[in-house]
C-alpha cells in the first residue's frame, strides 16, 4: 500500500509540473504575440521591408550555391532583366573567387588557314556556340568568308558561353551579335564616320605615281584622277616633264583617326599646256555622279584613250613601217603598248564580242563591235578572260584579256586597232564621240551644286600665266 501511494503521489507531481510549464509557454506565446501586435502598429513599414530582404535574400543564396554552368544553360530561358540579375549574381561570385577572373572583350586576329571553330576553340568557346552565332541572323553571314589579319572581338564568360561578338566587315560598318533575353541576335551597324576636304598639287618629273607619291597623294586617287582624264590624256604617251596637277578630295574620319580617302570632288590637270578640269556632279533624280567639264560636258567619252593603263608605245600607227620580224614594209594600221605578260586588257567601249580565236600574225585575237559604226581590235593576247564568249556583251573598262606574245611578236606587248566604218583610224589621234553632257534642265541645279567647289579649286590652283584652258 505504501509503495502504491508513494507512485500515485510521483505521478501526480509530475502532472503539475508538465501543466506548470504549459502554463508558462502560454505566458511566453501571449507576450510575444502581444510584442508582435505593439511594433506592427508602430513598424510596420519596416517588417515589410525585412521580409522583402530575407524572401530575396533566398534565391540569391541558392543561385551562388550553383555552379557557372548550370547558371549558364539556365539562362537560355530567362527574361532580359532576369539574365541581368543572374549575371549580377555571376560576377559578384566570380569577384570573390581569385582563381575566376572577370569576364572582358578579348580581341582575336584571324591567321592563314583560319575559321570560327579554331577561333572559338583559342577563345576556350565552347563548341556548340558556334552553331547557335550561325542561327543569330542574315548579318552574320558575313562570318562565313574571314580573312587573315581581320580581328574579331569576342565577350564570353568563364562556362565558355558566348555573351557578344564584334567584326569590323570594312572600314564603315560592323557586324554586332548581342545576346539578348538568352538568345544571340545578329545585327549590322554603320560606322560614324566624319568627311573632311583637303587638296593636293604636284608637278610631274617623271611619272605620274612618283609625282602623286612625292606630293602625299595615295595610289587610289591617282589612280581615279588618271581615269577622270583619261578619256582626253594617253597617260602612256602624253605626259610631259612639268605637267603639273590639283586635286580636291575628301577624307574619312573615325574617331578622329583618318581610315581612307574619299572620293574627287574636282580636279585642274596640266597636260604639255592646256588645262583640263573636272567636277564632280550627281544627279539629283537618279542619285548618280560623273564627271563634267566646269560648262557641264560630260569627262566620259564613248571610248578611252588606251586600253591598257600607265604601258609605253613600242610602236605607233604608220602605214610604212618595216615589219620587225619579217623585214619587209609593211601598214602598221594600230599603235602597239609595251607592257609586262599578263598585264590586263581593257574595253575602250561597251560594245559585243564579235571574234575571239586565232588570227595569221595576230595570234590571239579578241574584237569588239561598238554599235554600228565602231570596232576595236586587240591582238598579241596571252589569254582572254574566261567568261566572255562570241555574242558577249561588255562595259567600257572591263577585263578582256591579257598582254602576251602570240602570233608575230618580238615580245610581250598589245596591239591595238580602232577603226570607223571599217576605216583603220590611228587611236592616238581620233576624235572620240563624247557621252551625254548634262541634261538642260539640271543645268540651274549643276551651276549651284558645282560653282562652290569650282570656287575652292581656284583657290589652291596656281599655274603659270601662258597655260590655256581647254577642254576640247
Amino acid at each position: 500500500m505504501s509503495l502504491i501511494s508513494k507512485d500515485f503521489r510521483l505521478h501526480k507531481q509530475r502532472e503539475e509540473e508538465h501543466g506548470h510549464a504549459r502554463l508558462r509557454w502560454a505566458l511566453v506565446a501571449i507576450a510575444c504575440a502581444g510584442i508582435g501586435a505593439v511594433i506592427a502598429s508602430t513598424n510596420t513599414e519596416e517588417t515589410r521591408q525585412s521580409a522583402e530582404i530575407a524572401a530575396k535574400s533566398l534565391p540569391e543564396f541558392t543561385a551562388i550555391t550553383k555552379s557557372t554552368e548550370e547558371l549558364a544553360r539556365e539562362s537560355f530561358s530567362l527574361s532580359l532583366p532576369e539574365l541581368q540579375a543572374q549575371q549580377k549574381i555571376i560576377d559578384e561570385k566570380n569577384a570573390r573567387d581569385p582563381d575566376i577572373s572577370p569576364k572582358q572583350w578579348r580581341e582575336f586576329t584571324v591567321k592563314s588557314g583560319d575559321n570560327l571553330a579554331r577561333l572559338f576553340k583559342r577563345a576556350d568557346i565552347k563548341p556548340q556556340q558556334l552553331d547557335e552565332l550561325m542561327k543569330s541572323g542574315d548579318a552574320v553571314k558575313k562570318l562565313r568568308r574571314i580573312f587573315p589579319k581581320d580581328t574579331i572581338r569576342v565577350l564570353s564568360d568563364s562556362a565558355g558561353v558566348l555573351q557578344a561578338l564584334r567584326y569590323d566587315i570594312d572600314q564603315k560598318s560592323y557586324l554586332l551579335v548581342e545576346r539578348e533575353q538568352g538568345v544571340l541576335v545578329a545585327k549590322t551597324y554603320n560606322h560614324k564616320i566624319e568627311t573632311r576636304q583637303t587638296h593636293a598639287s604636284a608637278v610631274i618629273d617623271s611619272s605620274l605615281f612618283l609625282a602623286g607619291e612625292k606630293a602625299g597623294i595615295s595610289d587610289n586617287i591617282i589612280m581615279e584622277l588618271a581615269n577622270i582624264f583619261g578619256w582626253d590624256i594617253d597617260f602612256a604617251l602624253d605626259i610631259r616633264k612639268g605637267d603639273n596637277f590639283t586635286v580636291l578630295f575628301e577624307e574619312l574620319y573615325r574617331d578622329g583617326e583618318k581610315i581612307s580617302d574619299g572620293k574627287i570632288l574636282a580636279a585642274d590637270f596640266v597636260n604639255d599646256g592646256k588645262i583640263f578640269r573636272a567636277v564632280r556632279y550627281t544627279d539629283p533624280h537618279t542619285n548618280n555622279s560623273e564627271y563634267y567639264t566646269p560648262d557641264g560636258k560630260s569627262m566620259r567619252k564613248a571610248f578611252i584613250r588606251s586600253p591598257v593603263h600607265f604601258s609605253r608605245i613600242s610602236s605607233g600607227f604608220n602605214l610604212k613601217r618595216k615589219h620587225p620580224i619579217l623585214l619587209n614594209k609593211r601598214p602598221h594600221r594600230g599603235v602597239d603598248y609595251a607592257a609586262k605578260r599578263g598585264t590586263p586588257i581593257f574595253a575602250a567601249g561597251d560594245g559585243k564580242v564579235i571574234f575571239k580565236g586565232k588570227k595569221g600574225g595576230y595570234g590571239k585575237v579578241m574584237i569588239l563591235q561598238h554599235g554600228t559604226k565602231y570596232t576595236t581590235l586587240y591582238a598579241h593576247l596571252k589569254t582572254y578572260n574566261r567568261k566572255l564568249r562570241t555574242g558577249s556583251r561588255v562595259k567600257q573598262g572591263q577585263t578582256i584579256a591579257y598582254v602576251g606574245s602570240s602570233g608575230l611578236a618580238t615580245g610581250p606587248h598589245l596591239h591595238y586597232e580602232f577603226r570607223v566604218n571599217g576605216v583603220h583610224r590611228n587611236p592616238l589621234t581620233v576624235r572620240l564621240p563624247e557621252s551625254n553632257p548634262v541634261p538642260k534642265r539640271h543645268m540651274a541645279n549643276f551651276d549651284l551644286m558645282t560653282a562652290p567647289v569650282i570656287a575652292q579649286l581656284d583657290l589652291v590652283v596656281t599655274r603659270p600665266q601662258q597655260v590655256a584652258l581647254t577642254n576640247d
